[in-house]
Formats: structure tokens, sequence, C-alpha cells
């Protein structure tokens, strides 16, 4: 599966050469990813950190503090997945975009070599 920045950057390409409808906006598209995938990396490095506390844990540490930070894992393992989700729709999104202007590309492309 292509990564999701090259899929906004196609379309960004294809957008600049007139193969998106006017309505679209692919610049805006592309920002969206690369505030989600700032986010989905942050995110993993927070959850990636507070699993790090919790193994740490010590077997005597009070049941409070593992209890605080077994929250925070699954909060963050929450929120990463509430990403991956709009990471799905957006994907979706993309590509359907990226085709389209590809098929219209193609059919210009046809038309101008049967004339």
């Amino acid at each position: 599966m292509k990564p999701l920045h090259e899929l906004a950057e196609a379309l960004v390409v294809l957008a600049r050469e007139g193969w998106t409808p006017p309505d679209r906006d692919a610049a805006s598209l592309a920002q969206q990813v690369r505030e989600l995938e700032a986010q989905q990396a942050q995110s993993q490095e927070v959850l990636q950190a507070v699993e790090y506390l919790q193994e740490a844990c010590e077997p005597d540490a009070t049941r409070e503090r593992w209890l605080r930070l077994q929250r925070r894992v699954t909060s963050t393992r929450l929120q990463l997945a509430r990403l991956n989700e709009a990471e799905v729709y957006l994907r979706a999104e993309l590509e359907r975009q990226v085709w389209l202007a590809r098929h219209l590309r193609a059919r210009a492309e046809a038309q101008q070599a049967a004339a």
C-alpha cells in the first residue's frame, strides 16, 4: 500500500496539471495528511514512553501508579485507533480523487490521440 503522503503528493501534482475538479482542494487534503501523520507519530512516541514506564514499574509500586499508567496506555491506544480510522477515510478520499484525476487525464489523452 502506498504511503498516505505519496498519494497526497500525487494528487497535488495532478491538481497542478489541472486534472482535478475545481471544487476539490488537493492542497488542503495534503495538509490534512501531514497533520495526521504528525499526530500519529506523536501518539506513537507517547505510547512507547508510557508502556516503558509501565513495564519498569517495580513490583512494590503502588497500585494507583500502575493503574494511572494503564489508563494512560489505554487512552493513548484509543487515540491511535481514532487516528488510524481517520487515516482510512482520508486514504479512501485521496484514492478516489487520484483515480478520478487519472481517469480524466487518460480520457483527454485518448481524445487527443483520436483527433
